[in-house]
């Protein structure tokens, strides 16, 4: 009774499934035009509104392109440690300096909803600072310890995944997201640091405080900005017609 009662079940979902997918197979070629907007996430650093549209060709092909708003610039995160004789005062900021665009071809598998992506993408122009300065208590002069990473805008190219969820009333839901493999990741670095005296304190100063601190950010920089391999997710929502 058991086997008959499970049987009935999958069959029942079965159908249900069906006539999903059949469903989404039908909006697609009625409603092949679509615009939306979401949110652009890549690895753990970046996540960006973006506005999209989208032609499909017939129930299987379906071609489109993002704007990405990726134009931004972070608010100076700034960390004090005072002192007897000195203010010593650690900056950091990360800012990306230009839009960018991608574009996409999607194939829904198996008559369903499922679609295997590909996509051709820009990133943009990375910047990130860390600034280090050690200002005495009674005097208006002050040193600085400063170095920037910078990694040039370039190009993408990306296999995927996604799931398109559309109602009947043509509003419609998205996710996908893959692996990104950058095209040419140029880096370029500068560093200074400026001293107003050579005093014993100071010296000492940098030595055990700032020049480490200094160092390690700059590996930090350069093992974020060295990655050729990145990973993306894109949700969005919109209304196809």
């Amino acid at each position: 009774m058991k086997f008959y009662f499970f049987t009935i079940l999958l069959f029942t979902n079965s159908l249900y499934s069906q006539s999903f997918f059949e469903k989404q197979i039908q909006l697609r070629n009625d409603k092949p035009i679509s615009v939306y907007t979401g949110l652009n996430s890549i690895s753990y650093y970046y996540s960006m509104q973006f506005l999209g549209a989208s032609y499909a060709f017939d129930s299987k092909n379906e071609i489109g392109a993002n704007f990405i708003f990726s134009k931004y610039s972070s608010d100076d995160k700034k960390t004090y440690l005072p002192s007897p004789n000195y203010l010593f005062i650690f900056n950091e900021n990360f800012s990306f300096n230009q839009n960018s665009i991608k574009v996409f071809y999607n194939y829904y598998f198996f008559n369903s909803p499922f679609f295997l992506n590909a996509t051709l993408g820009s990133l943009p122009e990375v910047s990130q600072t860390y600034s280090a300065f050690i200002i005495p208590t009674f005097s208006n002069n002050f040193s600085e310890f400063n170095i920037n990473v910078t990694r040039k805008s370039t190009a993408y190219f990306s296999p995927g995944l996604g799931l398109k969820l559309i109602l009947d009333n043509g509003v419609f839901f998205t996710i996908a997201g893959g692996p990104m493999f950058i095209y040419d990741n140029q880096i370029k670095s500068n560093s200074y640091s400026y001293l107003v005296s050579n005093s014993d304190y100071q010296n000492i100063a940098a030595n055990l405080i700032i020049n480490p601190l200094i160092d390690s950010k700059k590996k930090e920089l350069f093992g974020f900005s060295r990655k050729n391999t990145e990973a993306y997710i894109d949700f969005s929502a919109g209304i196809s017609f």
